[in-house]
């Protein structure tokens, strides 16, 4: 299948899910009633078609901040 290991995004998007049950898991992650982040680029598009599509998940795409990389210094 073409595209199944290629990452769904930018590491600035991400897939705000929850779960209606206490705990359920799909797509190799577990979720529960507390809303859990995962950036795009760490999933692939077949992983957010199945949790977009589960009846038992609620998601959302969302906006993310990317931690941004600390300057090297010169000092010695």
């Amino acid at each position: 299948m073409a595209g199944k290991d290629k990452a769904a995004g930018a590491a600035n998007k991400g897939l705000k899910v929850t779960a209606r049950p206490a705990s359920f898991r799909r797509a190799g992650h577990t979720f529960s009633a507390e809303a859990r982040v995962i950036p795009l680029s760490e999933l692939t598009e077949e992983q957010v078609d199945l949790i977009e599509n589960d009846p038992n998940l609620v998601s959302q795409r969302v906006d993310i901040e990317v931690p941004k990389e600390e300057p090297k210094s010169d000092k010695k």
